[in-house]
């Protein structure tokens, strides 16, 4: 991916909503105050929306750069 953009997350599927949005928040916080809450069946989805929240970051920071 050269650029991340918006639309690049439309048809991401993250599985367990609740838990991709603490992971989301956590991201942009910069703290994994809700990582303890997360079940283990549930964590994959933590897991994306915490990077879905660091591109979201990055593209606020502006930084377009490929992780």
């Amino acid at each position: 991916m050269d650029t991340f953009k918006l639309d690049d997350i439309k048809n991401v599927h993250v599985g367990d909503i609740p838990a991709a949005k603490r992971g989301i928040i956590d991201a942009l916080s910069g703290e994994d105050i809700n990582k303890k809450s997360i079940p283990d069946d549930h964590m994959s989805s933590y897991v994306k929306g915490h990077e879905i929240g660091t591109e979201i970051d990055n593209l606020l920071k502006g930084d377009q750069r490929d992780y």
